[in-house]
């Protein structure tokens, strides 16, 4: 299987529709950092790829004859693991896998959303309401919705909640059409410039590449491979994350930031045993 350029503005070719197992390159190249350096590590993808992947479990407990034919190491983030066949029709796996994608991007945001404002709040910045679950009833105001500006402090918004709902619909709608169909309007990118239209033409919904990539960090088709697998780690962690979070929520009536420093500060009192068996959580007659 060819991999595509990150990014780049070809056609990708789908794993559906790919005939052999990938065959990952020997030669190791510099994995290139978030903005742009020369990373630490060094790209071997033939250990995320093909069929001498890693895989779920180690090979005394696992033999690699027993994983589904399906199953070849051509997605990012293929472990072998499939427990419920989910991956049998090609198609499907692929609606599948866009969807986790989405899902998982998501989750990252949504992770750094939760742990941010409420670490800036706890740590002296001007900003109400930091904690996740209390941060839409902080930010309503009179029926207006204050912005938090994070970490500068709080702007404050005139216009009526339910016609700032009615453009943020409408705008998130306008992204998700144009991702869906391949397209965009013509703009301005750091890095990239003025570009028109023509510029998303035939590119891969999930990785459009272009003025999303200003950095250029996927231009080497090998580190593009090994920021996939990068990507789909994050995210799928990300995503239990995010599960805790609403747990622990519900369950401490706190934030994961305050959670963590209460746990750091006395790791043998403040825990999930001793949280469990908090004595307003033990059950009375």
């Amino acid at each position: 299987m060819k991999v595509q350029a990150l990014f780049g503005g070809s056609k990708s070719v789908k794993a559906s529709k790919a005939k052999a197992p990938v065959k990952a390159p020997k030669s190791g190249k510099a994995t290139r950092g978030w903005f742009g350096g020369d990373g630490g590590s060094q790209t071997a993808l033939d250990k995320w790829y093909g069929p001498d992947r890693v895989l779920f479990l180690p090979s005394g407990l696992l033999d690699r004859d027993d994983l589904p034919d399906y199953l070849n190491g051509e997605l990012p983030g293929d472990y072998g693991y499939d427990p419920l066949g989910l991956g049998k029709d090609p198609e499907q796996v692929a609606k599948y896998r866009e969807n986790e994608l989405l899902h998982a991007r998501w989750a990252m945001l949504a992770a750094a959303g939760v742990l941010i404002p409420e670490g800036l709040q706890a740590n002296g910045a001007d900003i109400r309401g930091g904690t996740w679950f209390e941060t839409g009833a902080e930010m309503l105001n009179g029926g207006t919705l204050n912005y938090f500006a994070v970490p500068w402090g709080i702007v404050n918004n005139p216009l009526p909640l339910i016609l700032v709902i009615a453009v943020e619909v409408g705008l998130m709608g306008a992204v998700e059409f144009y991702r869906r169909n391949g397209t965009g309007p013509a703009g301005y990118s750091p890095g990239i410039g003025q570009f028109d239209s023509s510029v998303f033409e035939g590119v891969e919904p999930m990785y459009p590449g272009g003025p999303f990539d200003p950095l250029g960090l996927a231009d080497d088709p090998e580190i593009f491979a090994e920021l996939k697998v990068k990507e789909i780690k994050n995210g799928r962690l990300a995503m239990v994350g995010m599960l805790a979070f609403s747990l622990q929520g519900y369950v401490t009536g706190e934030g994961p930031y305050a959670n963590l420093t209460k746990h750091l500060a006395d790791p043998f009192g403040y825990n999930l045993l001793t949280v469990l068996g908090a004595e307003e959580r033990t059950p009375t007659l």
